[in-house]
């Protein structure tokens, strides 16, 4: 499969990173030169790129890709941009992190096809490990 994820911070560099291992092409985004050069020998490509703006989204070989994965999690406004430029460029399948619940509603709105919010499923994980009562499991 090949992904485009946008958004470079933990989250979206981890899941870059696990997909790339799995055998899979990532091409990373961020606006941040610093991360970009923390992840770009470990996936297919790296750009340094506002994926806000659609005209730089344009670059991007967007017809070749299978899923848009938009990671972005400090900001609500960045990542309905990109979610919605990526939509005006006909994107078919777009997964986006929601932030909070009125983030969640407008991606919904936007017809996303798979909304997360990777803080709440990890928390779900760690109560579950929790309540093991196996310290061993936790890590």
């Amino acid at each position: 499969m090949k992904y485009l994820i946008i958004g470079m911070g933990n989250f979206g560099r981890t899941l870059a990173e696990e997909l790339s291992d799995k055998g899979n092409e990532v091409i990373g985004i961020d606006r941040s030169e610093h991360r970009i050069d923390e992840v770009k020998n470990r996936i297919s490509v790296a750009y340094i790129l506002d994926a806000t703006e659609k005209s730089a989204l344009k670059a991007l070989p967007l017809d070749e890709i299978d899923c848009a994965i938009v990671a972005i999690g400090q900001s609500m406004d960045a990542s309905l941009r990109a979610v919605a430029g990526l939509k005006e460029l006909r994107v078919k399948n777009i997964w986006a992190r929601a932030i909070d619940q009125t983030h969640r509603s407008i991606l919904s709105a936007m017809s996303i096809q798979r909304i997360f919010t990777p803080e709440t499923y990890a928390a779900r994980i760690f109560a579950e490990k929790f309540e093991a009562k196996d310290d061993s499991q936790l890590w």
